[in-house]
């Protein structure tokens, strides 16, 4: 069976009407370049490269494929386009779209997160698993949707934070190493480490 063709969610795209050739300006490499050809691809494209050079043509980017480079998932611009993964990237990041930014490839992430999560739906979990979810879904904020009584930080707690190691104060308070850390940072308090090496440097010599 064939894999299925990732969808184009703001097609359809139209190649500019342009002949072998032709002097035109390309917007990703930013200069005026001549038609060379046209890549073989579902979407059949101009390639280009600059005037009076010899190196590898590339496909011609217009307003048209900006548009695609914008809002299409990578893997659409790999098929759609026949441009392998590593020019893909390079596109995008010219045009300073992420890796999530696209509303492409926001979907296909959303959908594929969603079938690993049916394949996992019913199967036991292991101790540890359900306890390493409890304590992510309390840091970032997700309790309320679980029902998890959060355990709010004491005066006494705060005072220790940088007095010592992380992993030294989270064992006497009972917390995780990373849980203290995250609270050490956010109250911008300096580690212990920090401030010996800091003392270490500005010790006389």
């Amino acid at each position: 069976m064939k894999p299925v063709p990732p969808d184009l969610l703001f097609g359809p795209y139209r190649p500019p009407a342009l002949r072998r050739g032709d002097r035109v300006t390309c917007l990703d490499r930013d200069c005026d370049v001549v038609i060379t050809g046209w890549k073989d691809a579902p979407i059949g494209w101009p390639l280009c490269r600059p005037l009076g050079s010899r190196g590898a043509a590339g496909l011609l980017v217009d307003d048209e494929l900006v548009r695609a480079i914008r809002h299409e998932s990578a893997s659409a611009l790999h098929y759609w386009w026949g441009a392998c993964y590593t020019v893909v990237h390079r596109l995008r990041r010219n045009q300073n779209v992420g890796f999530m930014d696209s509303e492409g490839s926001r979907r296909l992430i959303r959908a594929a997160a969603a079938r690993g999560a049916e394949c996992v739906r019913g199967l036991p979990m292991p101790d540890h698993g359900r306890a390493l979810r409890r304590r992510i879904a309390i840091e970032n904020g997700h309790v309320a949707h679980f029902g998890i009584e959060v355990r709010p930080w004491t005066a006494e707690e705060l005072a220790l934070l940088g007095t010592d190691y992380d992993r030294a104060i989270a064992a006497r308070i009972g917390r995780a190493e990373d849980t203290v850390q995250k609270m050490r940072k956010s109250m911008g308090i300096p580690s212990k480490l920090a401030r010996r090496d800091k003392t270490r440097h500005t010790m006389p010599g």
